[in-house]
């Protein structure tokens, strides 16, 4: 309980207690946050979208959609509802079974083409794999390679 002065005030004791919890709270953070592990969460690091690259020999990769349509451009199909319906979270955690199953992508397409007519139809999609690899922090050689084709029917 804290004291309350005859203005509806905090007494010395409330003001007290509120700022050691307070000192308490921003120490363990700024503790955790350097220290700490994402078991320490919500006081602590929570790494689920970072990860650690190695500055030397270390490898980012990426996913992503493309397509080529009936006129003849290549385009990159963009990640949100309008785009490939998709997220990237889907692209890069489904990538292994898309690779295996390719034809999986056929459901993107036909949803794609609901509103596009002649030259602006897909007719293949393809999941392009990105690897950029580092020395010294700095990126020295990227690759591209198609993980999966599909051929619109």
């Amino acid at each position: 309980m804290t004291s309350v002065d005859a203005k509806g005030r905090l007494g010395r004791l409330g003001r007290a207690w509120r700022t050691a919890a307070l000192l308490a709270l921003v120490g363990i953070l700024f503790w955790n946050s350097a220290y700490g592990e994402d078991d320490d969460f919500p006081l602590g690091p929570m790494t689920q979208f970072a990860f650690y690259v190695q500055s030397s020999g270390g490898q980012i990769n990426s996913r992503w959609l493309e397509a080529d349509t009936a006129g003849g451009a290549h385009i990159k199909l963009s990640f949100n509802a309008s785009g490939s319906g998709l997220k990237r979270a889907e692209v890069e955690g489904q990538s292994g079974l898309i690779q295996r199953d390719p034809s999986l992508l056929q459901g993107i397409a036909d949803r794609l083409n609901q509103g596009r007519t002649g030259p602006s139809r897909l007719t293949r999609i393809y999941v392009v794999h990105e690897t950029k690899t580092l020395d010294k922090g700095k990126v020295v050689r990227t690759v591209q390679t198609n993980q999966a084709v599909w051929d619109v029917r």
